[in-house]
């Protein structure tokens, strides 16, 4: 399975105690909630830094079933508003993770960060609608049109000015700065030190 597309999508950020409500009003739609773990790879002369890119590979677990996830990303130059676009290009197979890693380090690409969250995916409105459960807080996602997206928003009770362009590196690396702490490269449920949205 492959996919090349330009990504529309709009994102919030939400607390332990901010979630609640969203997940009440997602009660009566049917979503399905798998465990990932993403790491960025790159090369030594940050090839995909310089271009303000992402080179990931991502491994689901789902059930019985395991599937790995290549996909390069990279954003758009924003063109104002709150709905962000990325270039996008993804490829998912089954193979063992750490022979395709090996492959990779073969042809210069290191591992640099990773991050592990719970996803739940829903479709409402013809609009892919993620729910993350990150180490440090939630994110919800809304990718689609934009007249969709709206649609989804205004189900959920959202308004776009409380949207953010952040991903979810850039929330981990703001929060650390908040604490007062220094930003690991993974982002995992079991550390303890982890900063937490509020």
């Amino acid at each position: 399975m492959s996919a090349y597309h330009i990504e529309k999508e709009i994102k919030f950020l939400f607390s332990r105690e901010e979630i609640k409500s969203v997940i009440s009003k997602l009660s009566d739609e049917k979503g399905e909630r798998v465990y990932e773990k993403t790491t960025m790879i790159d090369n030594k002369e940050s090839s995909m830094q310089i271009e303000d890119a992402r080179l990931r590979v991502r491994e689901i677990k789902k059930e019985d079933q395991k599937i790995l996830e290549f996909s390069y990303k990279r954003r758009i130059p924003h063109e104002g508003g709150v709905v962000k676009k990325e270039e996008e290009i993804e490829v998912a197979f089954h193979t063992d993770p750490a022979l395709f890693m090996t492959i990779l380090e073969k042809m210069g690409f290191v591992p640099v960060s990773s991050y592990e969250r719970f996803r739940t995916t829903y479709v409402i409105y013809n609009t892919k609608t993620t729910l993350d459960e990150f180490p440090f807080g939630w994110i919800l996602e809304i990718e689609g049109e934009e007249d969709n997206i709206d649609k989804v928003i205004k189900k959920l009770g959202l308004k776009k000015g409380n949207s953010t362009l952040e991903s979810c590196d850039d929330v981990y690396d703001r929060l650390c700065k908040e604490s007062g702490s220094t930003p690991k490269k993974d982002i995992l449920f079991d550390d303890q030190s982890m900063p937490i949205l509020r």
